[in-house]
């Protein structure tokens, strides 16, 4: 077990790291820790809950994430490093800080161009399928929790990584939060293709990978909650994309994930989605339903 210890006089000394609010986490906090020449290099996420089932979980994700680094040898993934432990208890962990900017603000802003966030998400799908690819581990891998705020530009290198990854399956852990999977009614439909324990949590494959990846696609286009929608009315906004020219290919990718076939990623066909998406807003179709439910 590798461990990094702090006295509370000097944790006390460090600067907290704060997020957007876009992306503000109620499960933890950040503090910068000082690394050569006083510059910043790695933080500690320290979490709210340090007691019970919960957090000997996570402890458990931690240490296997970090004993399997080398084996899963995946350079776009920021790695916990050290167990964090403040006045001789666990608190959370440290891992490498990267000048970044968060995918949530960047596929979610006006200033970047459709082209620009296309190629963010081939990354993100590129690295789900390397993840799906790692061999050598006795349990399953998977990022799991996929949602845009765990992942990050460096702003240098033009890089996506994938972060927060303490909510990832490793080593026969459970999984607590899946954002676009948990809660979601949906899964009751087909339960064979998104299993869930006996709490009703989804139990991560590759389809709720897959999943996960394509809401996050969607909700670039549609700028809103697509996994909130119900079955009619997401088919309805496919009907609605195709009525804005998305290609028949890409359309049947995303129907997929609501029906009994096996999820697989849009991959190439990312490449055909128009390159303006101001009519193809989740908004603007919810408009049109009302405006047809008037009439």
């Amino acid at each position: 077990m590798l461990i990094e210890a702090f006295s509370n006089r000097q944790f006390n000394r460090l600067k907290p790291l704060y997020l957007e609010n876009e992306i503000t986490s109620i499960e933890s906090d950040l503090y910068v820790l000082p690394g050569k020449a006083n510059q910043a290099d790695r933080v500690i996420k320290k979490y709210v809950n340090v007691n019970g089932e919960y957090f000997g979980n996570k402890l458990l994700t931690i240490n296997s994430l970090i004993e399997n680094r080398e084996k899963i040898n995946i350079d776009e993934i920021v790695f916990p490093e050290k167990l964090a432990v403040i006045d001789k208890k666990i608190v959370g962990y440290t891992m490498k800080l990267i000048d970044n900017v968060n995918l949530t603000l960047l596929l979610n802003s006006k200033e970047i161009h459709v082209k620009q966030k296309i190629q963010l998400l081939k990354q993100v799908e590129n690295i789900i399928r390397r993840v799906q690819c790692v061999k050598g581990l006795k349990d399953p891998f998977l990022l799991a929790d996929i949602h845009e705020s765990n992942f990050i530009l460096e702003k240098d290198s033009g890089k996506v990584y994938a972060v927060d990854i303490d909510g990832c399956k490793i080593s026969n852990n459970r999984i607590y939060v899946m954002k676009y999977g948990s809660f979601n009614e949906k899964f009751f439909y087909y339960p064979h293709k998104y299993p869930l324990d006996e709490e009703d949590r989804p139990i991560p494959n590759i389809n709720t990978e897959w999943y996960c990846f394509i809401i996050m696609v969607l909700n670039m286009i549609g700028k809103g909650p697509i996994h909130k929608l119900s079955i009619e009315d997401y088919y309805d906004y496919l009907h609605f994309l195709k009525e804005a020219k998305f290609s028949n290919e890409l359309l049947d990718c995303f129907a997929n994930i609501y029906s009994n076939n096996d999820n697989y990623p849009p991959h190439e066909l990312l490449d055909t989605i128009p390159r303006r998406l101001n009519g193809v807003r989740l908004e603007s179709f919810e408009k049109k339903k009302r405006k047809k439910l008037i009439m």
